[in-house]
């Protein structure tokens, strides 16, 4: 007859204590002071384990090639050959990560974890057991020769009737930075439908929908940003055909604040130095702006079906309704864009068609404010 695993514990526990007992057949009962020591660490061991118990350290490295240009050669005066092909070095990712996450029956529960898994549990509402749930995870690399890095704190308690959460995101692939707690009510629609409805409170420091150099065009040309804020200065030239002596028109040569040729006509100018003059003003008068709280309310709902044959599981956050709490309302997103609509929804599924044929799908999807983050794996499997 197979024995409760808990419940052996808790008699080996037991024996284990009748056994110091009896030590020595002399002592009938232990002192007091070892009796709560004993207890103590009985306790002890238990927080523990709530806390570490099934959780998984890991680290990963990949690697992979950039896309890379075609070849592009330059010819010198001397007939030299050289060339020009700007190399894009290999895309990398290291990882880091500590997770405690109850895996699904659909999940594979004996992989290796590379930190790059749709993990289902830190985006719906449900969990494949109560209690306590985290994980924690860092990342930096490169893709197509731009430096990234990302972290990213999960921590969420799920009981029958409530649930609180917690979260930090960093995606510097979509310039995306927040922080969030939760609190939400749980209600049961049957077997397989949840509902969640609460308040949530969110933190981010950039202004998001606002862009600086749109502002700064509508009252003033162009040129004036390389005048007024960058020191650039230019100089009104005439083009003639050295052949016939025509005059083919204007145009202006750039100079930057050290008296210095950096462009030698306005297209130029803007295609080349004065991409980055809007990049660098931009980035300057965004970090003038103070962070931002917010409280929305929230209210989730989760489909969950699991056969061996078949399974569904479908998650959707939806936060219609926003307060600011703190931050220049001027530069506020909802001064921004009005009324708006957050969302966070995704889905798994797989059948299995016959043996040896099956389909499976996961969709993520998240906007927040205007940044967005989507992905979408589908395919077959057929076994020969």
């Amino acid at each position: 007859m197979a024995i409760n695993k808990r419940l052996f514990q808790k008699l080996l526990g037991f024996c284990l204590f009748l056994l110091v007992i009896n030590t020595n057949g002399q002592v009938n009962e232990l002192p007091e002071d070892k009796t709560k020591e004993l207890t103590k660490g009985f306790k002890t061991k238990k927080f523990f384990n709530s806390i570490f118990k099934y959780s998984t350290f890991y680290a990963a490295y990949s690697e992979n090639n950039s896309i890379q240009d075609n070849q592009s050669f330059y010819v010198t005066q001397e007939n030299d050959l050289i060339e020009t092909t700007e190399r894009v070095p290999a895309d990398q990712t290291i990882t880091y990560g500590w997770r405690k996450l109850a895996n699904f029956q659909y999940e594979d529960r004996n992989k290796f974890y590379r930190g790059d898994e749709n993990n289902a549990s830190t985006k719906s509402n449900i969990g494949n057991v109560k209690g306590l749930e985290y994980l924690f995870q860092y990342s930096k690399g490169r893709q197509q020769g731009d430096e990234f890095e990302n972290q990213e704190a999960f921590i969420r308690y799920l009981a029958k009737w409530w649930l609180i959460k917690g979260e930090y995101k960093k995606n510097e692939l979509v310039d995306l930075n927040y922080k969030s707690g939760e609190a939400r009510a749980r209600f049961q629609l049957g077997k397989k439908l949840s509902l969640s409805i609460g308040a949530i409170y969110r933190s981010y420091d950039k202004a998001y929908g606002h862009n600086p150099i749109q502002q700064y065009l509508e009252d003033n040309m162009w040129w004036n940003l390389a005048y007024d804020e960058f020191g650039y200065t230019d100089l009104l030239y005439q083009m003639v055909n050295p052949f016939t002596g025509e005059v083919m028109g204007y145009d202006y040569q750039w100079f930057n604040q050290d008296g210095e040729l950096v462009s030698a006509s306005d297209y130029d100018f803007r295609n080349g130095a004065f991409e980055n003059l809007v990049n660098e003003y931009n980035q300057r008068e965004l970090a003038k702006i103070s962070g931002f709280e917010q409280v929305s309310f929230i209210a989730g709902l989760d489909l969950y079906h699991y056969r061996s044959s078949h399974w569904i599981h479908i998650y959707g956050n939806i936060l219609p309704y926003h307060e600011l709490l703190s931050g220049d309302e001027r530069y506020s997103y909802g001064n921004f864009a009005g009324d708006y609509i957050d969302y966070s929804a995704g889905a798994v599924v797989g059948v299995k068609i016959t043996k040896n044929i099956g389909l499976f799908g996961e969709i993520n999807l998240q906007q927040y404010w205007d940044r967005e983050i989507r992905s979408i794996k589908a395919g077959v499997n057929i076994k020969i």
